[in-house]
C-alpha cells in the first residue's frame, strides 16, 4: 500500500465542542483573535493524533468576511490581517520541530454551499492576490483550495496562486457523484485545472454517502495524487457547522478504505471530525 498522508479534522468542530461562539460571516476566524492559544492547542492535538498536515484557520480570515460584520473597509482589512497572522503563527508554533506540513487554507470568497454568489473573476482575482501575498509573506508549505464549488472561481484562484512556487491542492464540494456544486462535471474541472501545478485533488465537506458516489469519477479522470476528507454529518452540510446527526467512525474508516483501494493516498476529516477520528484513521492506515 502506498504511503498514506493524513490531514487534520474539523477546527470549527473542535471549537464548537468547547462552546466557543462562531459568529456569522467570520465564523472560526473570530477565535484567532479572541483565543489564539486555543487554535494552537487544537493544531497540537491533531498532530499528536497522527495528522501529517494541519490546515491554517484561515477559512474566513478575509477582508470580505470581516466587512460583512459591519466594519469599515480599513478596519475590516486590518482585522482580517490580524486574524490571518495569528492563524499562521499558531499553526507554525504547533508544528514546531516536527515534520508536519502546513496547508494554507483558501476557501470560496462567499458561502461554501452557494456557488451562485461567486463575485466574478475581476473581484475574485483582486482578493485572492491579497491573500496570496499574505500567505507567501508569512509562509506555509502548500496552498489548499478547499470546499471549492464553482469552476470559474477555481480557475481565478489558481491563476493567482500558481504565480507562486508552492504546491497546490484543490478540494471539491459536490452536487452529486459526477458534478461539483455549481453543476460542472468533475471531468470538466479536471481538464481545466490540469494546466496548473495542482499536485493533488481532493473531495471535502461532502457527506460520506456523496463522497462514495464520486470516488470512481475521481479515479477515472485524475491521474495524480488524490484523497478525501468527508463531512461527517448526515445529509447536506450546514453553513454554521452545527451537526445534529453524525456518521460513525466505522463509516469513515470504511469509505477511507474504499478510497485507498482505488488509489487515494490522502485521508482526513472535515466538519464533524475530531481528534478521535484522526487518531482512528492514523491507527488504521499508519500502524
Amino acid at each position: 500500500m502506498a504511503l498514506i498522508k493524513i490531514i487534520d479534522g474539523g477546527m470549527g468542530t473542535e471549537l464548537i465542542s468547547q462552546n466557543i461562539k462562531l459568529p456569522p460571516y467570520i465564523w472560526s476566524a473570530h477565535t484567532n483573535i479572541e483565543h489564539p492559544s486555543l487554535i494552537y492547542e487544537i493544531h497540537k492535538k491533531f498532530i499528536e493524533s497522527g495528522a501529517d498536515y494541519i490546515s491554517t484557520n484561515t477559512f474566513r480570515t478575509t477582508p470580505r468576511a470581516y466587512l460583512k460584520t459591519g466594519l469599515s473597509t480599513i478596519k475590516s482589512n486590518r482585522m482580517a490581517y490580524k486574524s490571518f497572522l495569528n492563524a499562521i503563527r499558531m499553526a507554525q508554533k504547533a508544528r514546531g520541530n516536527t515534520k508536519t506540513k502546513i496547508l494554507g487554507s483558501i476557501a470560496p470568497l462567499e458561502d461554501c454551499y452557494t456557488p451562485s454568489n461567486y463575485p466574478g473573476d475581476k473581484k475574485a482575482k483582486q482578493e485572492f492576490l491579497e491573500l496570496s501575498n499574505w500567505f507567501t509573506d508569512l509562509g506555509v508549505d502548500i496552498f489548499l483550495l478547499e470546499t471549492m464549488n464553482n469552476l470559474s472561481e477555481i480557475i481565478a484562484c489558481l491563476e493567482i496562486f500558481s504565480l507562486n512556487n508552492y504546491p497546490i491542492w484543490v478540494s471539491l464540494n459536490l452536487l452529486d457523484g459526477e458534478h461539483i456544486l455549481s453543476g460542472e462535471k468533475i471531468s470538466e474541472v479536471v481538464k481545466s485545472i490540469s494546466r496548473f501545478n495542482v499536485s493533488s485533488l481532493l473531495l471535502n465537506c461532502n457527506s460520506i454517502e456523496k463522497t462514495n458516489l464520486a470516488l470512481n469519477s475521481i479515479q477515472k479522470c485524475w491521474n495524480r495524487e488524490w484523497g478525501i476528507y468527508p463531512n461527517l454529518g448526515l445529509g447536506e452540510p450546514s453553513p454554521d457547522g452545527i451537526i445534529d446527526n453524525f456518521s460513525n467512525i466505522e463509516d469513515l474508516i470504511k469509505i477511507s478504505k474504499k478510497a485507498v483501494s482505488l488509489g487515494a493516498t490522502i485521508l482526513g476529516g472535515c466538519c464533524g471530525s475530531s481528534f478521535r477520528h484522526i487518531r482512528a484513521i492514523s491507527r488504521e492506515f499508519k500502524q
